[in-house]
């Protein structure tokens, strides 16, 4: 259940109109902001909500997200939780935009000084990207404040050091919306990990790629399925990231991070990305009775070793992944059980991520973003591990038959013919199907590549 639902359950009347209150008498801004609290946010008096000042750097889709949702949620929050947020800045590029926000003007600036030097309890980053989203956390955890952040790029690069901050300055750094949307994978995560670790986390963790490959697989075209996720608010102009794999990709080493400890920017990652060849390998997957689907992965191998990919892998259509269709995200988590545990939920858009920001909003113990000092130490390596491959090219039967043949690889089945052979491989390392690729390419036959996986009987029927 989302915080939004969770607010949608409280039927209590409304107690006040959304924040913009006046400003609390002068307070040291050299001691830390943020506190933790023994008891939960519920215990505190409903007639009389404590009252949280924030600071939000950023005003796009998610920031102005987040907006709308505190002013929607102010009475349920205040009445479920004891709590008023009060927003007191907010950095934007342009003061002069409309934004149709229910927020007084003068709250507005695009002076990074004037804000990091604004007197807030929380300071929520959503600017995205490295600068300034980078110097706008430092400073606050450096004076102590909690920071909120959904900017898996930035943790990627610079979490590790973010966390090192926040623990030296007795402050908080809660990031729970990087990763998921609203489904609550770092939290989740956080709740299970321990001195042991998962045997592997894997999932589908972009949901604009999630709701490209649903359109294709309907028959839309590439162009018109990626018009259509930036009309609903689930794609930039340039979504390049999401479609060659490189924000699923930050989005796991912080899953990384919080699973085994390794740090973000050490992470070695396989990444092959949808396009180009998507069409193709959508077309050739329902033929086959299966989907293309873009996972992202974690696997642990004896000796305490990670390999970690993202990359196209072809599952079939009853699977827990081939029914994850649209804007869904879906995590499972290998824990030895008969069945993984997982979590799902809409991972693109700035509501469901808004909501992901309230729930770590509402957060009030230190998130475990450590594993501790006796927790076995893992290593980053490149995976060895050997794994059926369905490698497509512009090529007939013959020809992929005698490429595949010319590298000592053996194949499986061949998948149709001219103008769109396919071959399945038996199982192989990835550098052997790089060999058939760089083979193909020097045909000019433009191969396109997907990790090819046989649906497990458990996976069917969750």
């Amino acid at each position: 259940m989302t915080p939004q639902q969770q607010l949608e359950l409280d039927s209590r009347p409304a107690l006040h109109e959304f924040p913009i209150s006046p400003r609390e008498p002068h307070r040291n801004k050299s001691a830390p902001k943020f506190t933790y609290h023994a008891e939960s946010l519920a215990s505190a008096a409903v007639d009389s909500p404590r009252t949280v000042r924030l600071a939000l750097a950023g005003c796009g889709v998610v920031g102005s997200g987040l907006v709308r949702l505190l002013y929607e949620s102010a009475p349920a929050i205040a009445a479920r939780f004891g709590v008023r947020f009060d927003l007191t800045s907010v950095l934007v590029r342009d003061v002069n935009r409309e934004r149709n926000l229910p927020l007084e003007a003068r709250l507005f600036t695009n002076n990074l000084d004037a804000f990091l030097s604004h007197d807030a309890d929380v300071v929520i980053e959503a600017v995205g990207g490295d600068e300034p989203a980078r110097t706008i956390a430092s400073d606050a955890l450096r004076r102590g404040k909690k920071v909120i952040t959904a900017n898996k790029d930035l943790l990627a690069s610079h979490g590790d050091s973010l966390s090192a901050l926040a623990s030296e300055n007795r402050a908080g750094l809660d990031f729970g919306a990087a990763v998921g949307g609203s489904a609550p994978v770092i939290s989740t995560l956080r709740d299970l990990v321990g001195a042991s670790a998962p045997l592997s986390v894997r999932g589908i963790l972009n949901g604009t790629s999630n709701y490209v490959i649903s359109l294709l697989e309907r028959g839309v075209r590439l162009e018109a399925a990626l018009a259509s996720a930036r009309e609903c608010g689930l794609a930039e102009a340039d979504c390049s990231r999401d479609l060659d794999g490189r924000d699923a990709a930050a989005k796991l080493a912080i899953i990384a991070w919080i699973t085994y400890g390794i740090r973000p920017a050490g992470l070695h990652i396989r990444r092959t990305p949808l396009v180009p060849g998507l069409e193709r390998l959508v077309r050739i997957a329902a033929t086959d009775g299966a989907r293309v689907r873009l996972i992202a992965e974690c696997t642990q191998l004896p000796g305490h070793r990670v390999a970690a990919a993202v990359e196209p892998v072809i599952v079939t259509s009853q699977s827990a992944f081939g029914r994850t269709t649209l804007e869904e995200n879906r995590v499972e988590v290998d824990l030895g059980w008969p069945s993984p545990l997982s979590v799902s939920g809409p991972g693109a858009g700035g509501r469901p991520t808004a909501a992901a920001l309230l729930s770590d909003l509402l957060r009030v113990s230190p998130p475990p973003n450590d594993r501790g000092a006796g927790a076995t130490r893992f290593f980053s390596v490149a995976d060895p591990r050997e794994h059926r491959w369905l490698v497509a090219a512009r090529i007939d039967s013959a020809s992929l038959t005698r490429a595949v043949a010319a590298i000592g690889l053996h194949s499986e089945r061949f998948i149709g013919d001219r103008p769109n052979a396919a071959v399945i491989t038996a199982p192989v390392t990835w550098n052997s199907a790089q060999r058939l690729i760089a083979a193909l390419e020097l045909l000019n036959a433009a191969p396109c590549v997907a990790r090819y996986e046989p649906a497990k009987k458990a996976e069917v029927l969750q």
